[in-house]
């Protein structure tokens, strides 16, 4: 009997013709998802470079500038959303905040304005958002860009359907004057 179950063991163990279809038909969903997934890590950091981006773009443009007309700034929004492409911009929200200090050295909003052409700080209130107050001139102002992005993964939107968010705050000095002011169509300017 014995040698009947070892003769059987042997026989077995030396036919191979179905082990590489086994071994293939275990390992493939494996190295599927392995590959989408390593698909969409790469387009999600794509996503996220992109906004780290397009926010010191924006925040760099606006500091090289001695006055912003509103016109300007939808300019220069509709110029971030086309670093973001071919990506969905829809889910994209931007604000570009002037800082100051007032009279005790506490950051305080001069002016602000989003994308959607919304002023979403009032001037005069505390601005709260800096990780380093000293950041902030008693000089000058300083230039904050706010962006938040919403990624919807293309090919696991289906299997996960959560968006990933991604937020990023750019900040810089201006260059060719102490404040960057704000104006309006009528050169009505913040002061």
């Amino acid at each position: 009997m014995r040698c009947l179950s070892f003769s059987l063991w042997t026989r077995l163990r030396r036919c191979t013709s179905g082990i590489a279809a086994t071994e293939f038909a275990v390992l493939l969903p494996v190295l599927v998802v392995m590959f989408f997934g390593l698909v969409e890590a790469s387009d999600a950091m794509t996503a996220n470079r992109k906004v780290a981006i397009s926010a010191n773009t924006l925040a760099d443009l606006a500091a090289q500038s001695e006055q912003l007309y509103e016109a300007d700034l939808d300019d220069l929004f509709d110029g971030v959303k086309a670093i973001i492409e071919p990506n969905d911009s829809s889910g994209m929200q931007l604000t570009l905040v002037s800082v100051i200090l007032d009279e005790d050295d506490n950051p305080i909003v001069h002016w602000s304005r989003d994308s959607t052409g919304a002023t979403p700080y009032t001037a005069g209130n505390n601005y709260t958002k800096l990780s380093d107050d000293d950041v902030v001139s008693s000089l000058g102002s300083l230039i904050v860009v706010e962006m938040t992005y919403v990624y919807n993964p293309g090919l696991t939107s289906h299997v996960l359907e959560t968006p990933i968010t991604f937020n990023r705050q750019s900040i810089r000095w201006p260059r060719l004057s102490n404040r960057v002011q704000l104006c309006d169509a009528s050169d009505n300017c913040t002061s």
